[in-house]
C-alpha cells in the first residue's frame, strides 16, 4: 500500500486530533436542527415516533457515507481543510466510505432496534406529553436488556478510537484502518 509522505514542503500531510476535533465539533452543529426536527416528530405519535427513530439513525448513518464519498469529508472536514483519502491520497470509493463507517452503522441499527422496542412499550400519553429530557426518562428503563453493554462497548469503540489516532504516526484511527483510509490537510490531496 502507497502512503503519502508523513511531511511535504515541510507542513505535515496527515490530519491529527487538533485538526479532527473542530471538524467533530462543526458536524454536530450541522447535526442540531435534524435532532429539533426528530424531536418535534416525536410528539405527533407513537408509531410517527418509531418511524422517526429508524429515520434519523439512517439519515445520521448516512450524513458520514454520503459526504465522505462525495466530497471526500463531512461538512466539518471541508470547513476545516482535511480530506479523507485512500493511503495515496485519491478518492476515496463506496466500499472505503461503508466501511469507515461500519462500526458506527452497527451501534446506530443496535441502539435504534433497542428505541424502537422502547417506544413501542412507553405509555403513549406520558410520552407526548414529555419533554425532550422526559423522554429519555421514560424510555431507559424499557430498552432491551443489551443495551448497557452495547453503550459500554461504543465507549470502549470511541476511546480506543483516540487512543490510535494518538498513537500512530499517520494519525488514522480505527475506523481508517477498517477502511484503509487516512485523512489528510487538503493542499496534499490528489483528485483523480
Amino acid at each position: 500500500m502507497e502512503f503519502l509522505p508523513l511531511e511535504k514542503e515541510g507542513g505535515k500531510v496527515y490530519a491529527g486530533f487538533w485538526k479532527r476535533l473542530p471538524a467533530a465539533l462543526i458536524d454536530t452543529l450541522v447535526l442540531i436542527p435534524l435532532i429539533f426536527v426528530f424531536h418535534y416528530i416525536q410528539s405527533i405519535n407513537i408509531i410517527i415516533a418509531m418511524i422517526a427513530a429508524v429515520i434519523f439513525s439512517f439519515l445520521f448513518s448516512l450524513y458520514g457515507v454520503y459526504f465522505n464519498l462525495k466530497y471526500g469529508g463531512t461538512l466539518g472536514k471541508l470547513a476545516v481543510g482535511i480530506r479523507v483519502t485512500k493511503p495515496n491520497g485519491q478518492k476515496i470509493s463506496l466500499r472505503e466510505a461503508l466501511l469507515r463507517s461500519s462500526v458506527d452503522i452497527v451501534f446506530g441499527l443496535l441502539f435504534t432496534a433497542s428505541e424502537v422496542y422502547a417506544i413501542s412499550r412507553v405509555d403513549p400519553d406520558a410520552y407526548l406529553m414529555a419533554g425532550y429530557m422526559e423522554r429519555g426518562k421514560l424510555l431507559i428503563p424499557l430498552y432491551l436488556e443489551y443495551s448497557k453493554f452495547i453503550y459500554d462497548l461504543s465507549n470502549v469503540w470511541y476511546w480506543s478510537e483516540m487512543v490510535v489516532l494518538l498513537l500512530n504516526k499517520r494519525k488514522r484511527a480505527l475506523h481508517d484502518f477498517i477502511a484503509g483510509t487516512v485523512v489528510i490537510k487538503k493542499a496534499y490531496e490528489k483528485i483523480t
